[in-house]
């Protein structure tokens, strides 16, 4: 069992003292074990998004959540479908192949099923392409980190953080936005749920949800809530808790079925 952890050291970390403290214990001696004490390899620090003390108990309970998921019997076996927010059509050998220039001036790609030639620029984002130069302003950076999804966009059919991406990588690629998931005169199911349950707050993250979520349920029209979590684990609410966000999305499943 192979465990690495992020964020809590200057690169990802292979956890090796983990490894090591399976052999010859039972997963649940282990559990107790990793909860109580700390991990050698951990050297967090504190900054604004937490401290080195939070860092450090977070890694622990983090690993005590995993051995208990190992415990329980519903969870040891592995999804022959996971959720990967690639859609039902697409893989991830199928994806459109799109061609990157390093030195390319301008940037032929369709978004939202229209035609554009955006000018490109050294070190420019996806995201700064999209809202930049094709003025669609829907999508939101929040990190510019992956780690907050308020960027998600589609490229090629494929859930992708949009800060991360090069914008070059849009070149002879097909791109969808919040604006081409949102029909003309009305919202789209998920976009109509949201505003039922009280989902949206301030209104900043919420593009980055509803993307994961459209793309979810065009990859699984009936999800679990646990597979629902999972799609948006990647998107970040600073206003208030999950609960309105999850039924939502729940309620938007059940009208597509």
């Amino acid at each position: 069992m192979k465990r690495s952890a992020g964020a809590v050291s200057p690169k990802p970390i292979r956890l090796t003292s983990v490894e090591r403290g399976f052999i010859g214990k039972s997963i649940e001696a282990a559990s107790i074990f990793f909860g109580e004490n700390k991990i050698p390899e951990i050297t967090p620090i504190t900054d604004i998004r937490g401290s080195n003390q939070y860092r450090t108990v977070m890694t622990n309970l983090l690993i005590k959540r995993c051995l208990h998921d190992l415990l329980s019997p519903d969870k040891t076996q592995l999804d022959n479908h996971p959720v990967t927010l690639e859609g039902q059509q697409v893989s991830a050998t199928t994806l459109k192949k799109s061609e990157i220039f390093e030195n390319i001036a301008f940037i032929s790609t369709e978004i939202n099923g229209k035609p554009y030639l955006l000018k490109s620029r050294v070190n420019m984002t996806l995201l700064d392409l999209i809202r930049e130069e094709a003025h669609l302003t829907g999508s939101k950076e929040g990190c510019g980190e992956g780690e907050c999804g308020a960027c998600t966009m589609f490229l090629d059919g494929k859930a992708v953080m949009a800060c991360l991406v090069p914008a070059v990588r849009a070149h002879l690629a097909s791109i969808v936005t919040i604006e081409g998931v949102t029909p003309q005169g009305g919202l789209n199911p998920v976009q109509e749920a949201f505003v039922k349950e009280g989902a949206v707050q301030c209104g900043y993250c919420t593009p980055g949800f509803v993307m994961s979520a459209v793309k979810l349920l065009e990859e699984n029209s009936q999800p679990s809530k646990n597979e629902i979590m999972t799609a948006i684990s990647g998107n970040l609410c600073r206003c208030t808790g999950y609960y309105k966000i999850v039924s939502a999305i729940e309620i938007a499943a059940k009208k597509a079925g």
